[in-house]
């Protein structure tokens, strides 16, 4: 608290004390030294501050700037200078060429630099003012709307909480789709314990690497969307590849740097309920519970320190981070701590270069938000009876048993629900759920230059985390969710425990060759690497049976005859690589890769597949005499194969223990002919450039298709001990375009507005499955199977992952609505015949990002849209067969009737028989197309004020409305980051829109 007081104090100071010094106008013109040709797209700062200019197309340029301060001219291709204004209102700035950096170098797979212009694929960088100016907890968010061809969700689980990004769609039909997340190079590890993959009872989100990441730390991020820009990584980047890289020291500079982050949310999206009438349709004379009462205004707080030195042939960068968020949802806090370091030393000469980094970060999370019924108090809530007062659910969720000398949950209440409802306030105070994590980081590297051409670099690192997730649910808690003890009928309570642990080990060797010959440039690497996951589960559950001692959370308390269960999983991959770019007059460039992996997760001795890259690109402008307002003119085109392994232990016969202490026998057989899943990938694109960058155009087309993939299907009766078995087969195509425009509009003096449009389209076709035993076709496949809920996700032949199937009206052999005796439809089957099909993956995705400056003032805008698609809202379907949403109250308060396809019906009785788990579920399906304005921000910037080079102070929003939205709830938040239950909305938490205040300071 005292912190959070200081960091006000310290921003009052500053804007009350605050003494502007006396700013003049100076204006001027840059050219190129020898030819002296106007520099459009010159970037002109004011050193040591963030405020500047870029010279427009006739390389003019105009700035305010204080008597005494340094302009800093900056081109790529161009030595920069710096010149000390004094009593000049005008200027005229030579900038000579660096023969060493004629090019713009992009960080690539393996962390080789190389020229953008060179590459012969697509990638798209985001700078880290994008990521900080508007911070989140989890980093990834921050690229919404920024990145061509990303698709990107959210769990509904708070901070701290997963993130679902897809790259050009779905590939695989039972792995993950996700991107391999890179830090200066080495691969990270990957997901957390647990993602929900049931409905009712769907688990939790047990977080991802990514989130951990403190967004100072970060210098920028490179996105490589393609195949063939993260072949060199093999198999674990199928899905694309996003390179993070991390600031460090720089040679003759020392800062500190502090920044501070203060956000409020608020829920909003979320269902509105009735407070008139009772389940039965009984006007009430109280104010009953609404989600209004249950939601609070939740508060995020992130303060960073860096500190970073650098002298000749040493730089660190070290940095403290907390985070602390009180949730929207009632008891919900998160709190995490991120410690980071790393050095730079070069000796003999600057031939060799030592590298290390360490990060430590630690975590607890309380009662995070989770989906599903099961002991869930968003549930709990929007179905809490109308019988009960607000005032008696909240402050009288217990009373005390004098006999049993406990307290015990208090909701006398009628329920209509399939799955018995609780209050929700007992669950928030005695159902309680906490979350730890502990993860280090450690990477070292080595480099030695033996000449101007040859170079060897090793890597090592190891990325070790242990979680500990817990669940006290205290006597009394709903008996559907914990039974009553059979010997006493008396209820104790239910105890749940996860202990995780996952480690990645990492390490590789590189040789490195550069050599201009003639006119040719030559850029080769040849290399190792291993890659050596372990994680392990240690659960205990006491599953929906009552613990032996009541309020005794141990595993001595479990029930009689439970135990706990044991897993542990190793996957190993070692991998030779080689890649060569020639490249010819700088007008034409060749690149070919192969990587050649073995995998502990395929059948041994058939354990090796090789994939290779192709691609070739064409500089248009350094071949032909074009336009001079043309700066860059470019096409590519590459092919790529690119293989993935299966998970860990499908080759083997795995019994094991189950949580009654039973031999659990596998009901599958071992997959000895297992085969890595083949990606085979065609890209074309083109990128123009206009006015030396002031405009930038790059459009992409690719078309990928994923054979091998892995499927679990049933064996023949009598053909085998088990009854299943995995086979590889289907065929999954990706094809579409992305396109992202930069301008920057307007370069006038102290006024520059620069920004890019992004937009991207990818369809998803299904081409084929599987065969049966019986040697036919099979035309669609369960990945998550409803139940008794009418839902199911599916994968069909022509249709697409992510495929749902809903229920529609049963009808007669003419297509109309059968009506039963009591006047009422009923829900047809989930059959292929007759349930309703859709996706719930958009057609169409659209980004725009601006950034406006003027003086010392800055405005950053993100607009995004998702465009098609649908998601079916199990949470309005509940409600409505519950009686607590203002449909029903509607529907009681109706003296006609509904009329649905020309058929009249009791709007009462209609709503009652077409809603529910069991009801015509496909009236609950959602058009997801949205647009909002995903991120807002405006500050200025003080320069020098004191001891400090600069201060910004920015207003900040995130996700604040909606231009247009046709659910009634976020179709962004999802219920899973996994593979299942995707397009549904159960009883997650809301949306939240965020305002608040960033604080920046440097030293």
């Amino acid at each position: 608290m005292k912190f959070r007081l200081l960091t006000f104090v310290v921003s009052l100071l500053l804007m009350t004390n605050f003494l502007q010094a006396q700013e003049s106008l100076v204006k001027g013109i840059v050219k190129e030294n020898g030819t002296g040709e106007p520099l459009p797209g010159v970037n002109v700062l004011i050193k040591g501050t963030s405020v500047g200019t870029t010279t427009d197309f006739n390389g003019e340029f105009a700035l305010s700037v204080e008597k005494g301060g340094t302009l800093v001219f900056s081109y790529i291709g161009f030595i920069s200078k710096e010149v000390l204004v004094e009593n000049q209102s005008t200027l005229d700035i030579s900038l000579d060429v660096d023969a060493e950096q004629l090019e713009e170098v992009v960080v690539t797979a393996l962390g080789v630099e190389r020229s953008a212009e060179s590459l012969t694929y697509s990638t798209q960088s985001v700078s880290s003012e994008d990521l900080i100016t508007a911070k989140d907890p989890n980093v990834m968010n921050s690229l919404s709307g920024r990145v061509a061809g990303l698709q990107l969700s959210r769990s509904g689980s708070g901070a701290g909480g997963s993130v679902k990004i897809n790259l050009r769609g779905n590939r695989s039909v039972s792995g993950s789709s996700s991107p391999l997340y890179v830090i200066d190079g080495v691969p990270m590890a990957g997901q957390g314990a647990a993602q929900p993959g049931e409905i009712e009872n769907p688990s939790r989100d047990g977080g991802d690497g990514i989130s951990n990441i403190n967004p100072e730390d970060i210098e920028s991020i490179n996105v490589l969307k393609g195949a063939a820009a993260s072949a060199l990584y093999g198999s674990q980047a199928a899905n694309g590849v996003i390179m993070i890289t991390t600031k460090k020291g720089e040679a003759g500079q020392s800062r500190v740097s502090f920044s501070s982050n203060f956000m409020a949310e608020q829920a909003y999206l979320y269902p509105e309920m009735q407070s008139k009438y009772d389940a039965e349709g009984n006007a009430i004379n109280h104010k009953a519970h609404t989600s209004d009462d249950f939601y609070e205004t939740g508060t995020t707080w992130v303060n960073s320190l860096s500190y970073s030195q650098g002298g000749d042939n040493t730089q660190f960068y070290a940095s403290y981070a907390n985070t602390n968020a009180q949730g929207v949802m009632p008891t919900n806090t998160f709190n995490k701590h991120n410690f980071s370091f790393n050095t730079t030393t070069k000796s003999m000469n600057d031939k060799l270069e030592v590298r290390f980094s360490a990060n430590y970060i630690t975590q607890e999370g309380f009662n995070r938000p989770s989906a599903g019924a099961y002991m869930n108090p968003i549930y709990s809530s929007y179905l809490s009876s109308r019988s009960i007062s607000q005032d008696e659910l909240k402050n009288n969720y217990q009373t005390w048993n004098k006999t049993r000398q406990i307290y015990e949950q208090n909701y006398a209440a009628p329920v209509r629900s399939e799955i018995a409802n609780e209050n929700p306030y007992w669950l928030l105070n005695r159902a309680t759920s906490e979350d730890i994590r502990n993860r280090y980081m450690l990477s070292g590297s080595l480099s030695y230059k033996f000449n101007e051409n040859f170079s060897i670099q090793g890597r090592a690192n190891i990325d070790a985390t242990d979680d500990l997730w817990e669940r006290k649910a205290h006597a009394t808690t709903n008996p559907i969710n914990i039974s009553v003890d059979p010997g006493t009928g008396l209820s104790h309570g239910g105890y749940f425990k996860d202990e995780f642990s996952n480690s990645m080990t990492y390490a590789d060797a590189i040789l490195n060759y550069n050599k201009k010959i003639n006119d040719f440039n030559i850029t080769a690497l040849i290399g190792g690497a291993i890659r050596d996951e372990k994680s392990s589960l240690y659960r205990v559950t006491s599953d929906k049976r009552s613990i032996k001692y009541t309020n005794i959370f141990s595993v001595a308390s479990l029930p009689e005859g439970m135990v706990p269960t044991e897993s542990a999983t190793q996957r190993q991959v070692q991998s030779v690589f080689a890649s060569a770019s020639v490249g010819y007059k700088e007008m034409l460039y060749l690149d070919v890769t192969g990587r050649n992996d073995w995998s502990s997760t395929l059948p041994v001795g058939d354990n090796s597949f090789f994939y290779p890259s192709v691609g070739l690109t064409a500089v248009l402008n350094n071949m032909f005499d074009l336009p001079e307002v043309i700066s860059l003119a470019k096409l590519r085109g590459n092919y790529t194969v690119l293989g993935n392994d299966a998970a860990p232990g499908l080759t083997v016969l795995q019994h094991g223990i189950n949580f009654n202490g039973d031999l659990a026998y596998s009901d599958i057989s071992p997959a000895e002919n297992l085969k890595p899943e083949l990606s085979t990938s065609i890209e074309f694109g083109a990128e123009l450039e206009l006015f030396n960058g002031l405009l930038y155009l790059d459009a992409n087309f690719y078309k990928t298709n994923t054979v091998n993939q892995l499927f679990r299907v049933d064996n023949r009766l009598g053909t085998s001990n088990f009854n299943k078995r995995y086979v590889n087969a289907g065929d999954v195509e990706n094809r579409g375009f992305e396109l992202s425009i930069s301008a920057m509009p307007v370069s006038q003096g102290d006024l520059t507005w620069s920004t890019t449009l992004n937009l991207s389209r990818n369809v998803n076709e299904i081409k084929e499955l599987y065969t049966r035993d019986n040697g036919t076709e099979a035309e669609f496949d369960i990945v998550t199977n409803g139940g008794n809920i009418n839902y199911m996700q599916v994968l069909r032949k022509g249709g697409a992952i992510g495929e749902i199937w809903t229920a529609d009206f049963a009808r007669n052999e003419d297509g109309t609505i059968i009506v039963d005796d009591n006047g009422v439809p009923s829900a047809a089957g989930i059959t292929p015949e007759e349930s309703i099909k859709s996706n719930s993956n958009p057609d169409f995705i659209a980004g725009w990002a601006n950034t406006l400056k003027y003086k010392g003032f800055t405005l950053n805008m993100v607009i995004d849209g998702k465009f098609g698609g649908q998601t079916l809202s199990l949470t309005d379907s509940y409600m409505d067969a519950e009686g607590t949403s203002v449909a029903y109250a509607e529907a009681v308060e109706n003296d006609g009737s509904v009329e649905v396809e020309g058929i009249s019906f009791d709007p009462v009785k209609y709503l009652n028989a077409t809603s529910g788990r069991a009801g015509v579920t496909s009236q609950y399906l959602y058009d997801q197309t949205n647009i909002r304005l995903r991120e807002l921000s405006i500050g200025y910037t003080f320069n020098n004020v004191g001891p400090l080079s600069d201060v910004t102070l920015s207003a900040v929003g995130r996700n604040l409305f909606f231009f247009y939205n046709a659910a009634p709830f976020d179709p962004d938040v999802v219920m899973s980051t996994g593979v299942g239950v995707q397009g549904l909305n159960f009883f997650s938490l809301p949306t939240t829109r965020s305002v608040g205040l960033n604080l920046r300071v440097n030293f």
